[in-house]
């Protein structure tokens, strides 16, 4: 099963909306960010690791931190689909790039 950006902001949108704060949200999210480098230090090395598999943790703390994210997006009503497209856009033409998120998708789409 596939998780898309449009489907996960309707079932967050349900679930924080009417009573979530973005703030308490945004809290959240910093401290995924944090432990997000608390990972990171483990696996460079440069911090003692608690556990050994690094990875799954890894993983589990980015889907925390794209949960809390896209959450603060859901109850601020923003189409993140769109915007990310648009900011890709954007991006790709600033920094010369050949192809953007768009046109990728539509190349996968045709396949």
């Amino acid at each position: 099963m596939k998780v898309s950006i449009d489907i996960l902001e309707e079932y967050l949108h349900e679930r924080y909306g009417g009573w979530a704060k973005e703030e308490g949200l945004f809290m959240k999210l910093v401290e995924e960010m944090g432990e997000i480098a608390e990972i990171l230090n483990m696996r460079s090395g440069r911090k003692s690791a608690k556990s050994e598999d690094l990875q799954a943790e890894l993983g589990s703390e980015l889907a925390d931190l794209i949960h809390y994210a896209v959450a603060i997006a859901a109850i601020n009503n923003l189409d993140l689909n769109e915007i990310i497209l648009q900011k890709d856009k954007k991006a790709s033409i600033k920094y010369h790039h050949d192809t953007n998120l768009e046109k990728f998708i539509q190349s996968k789409e045709q396949l």
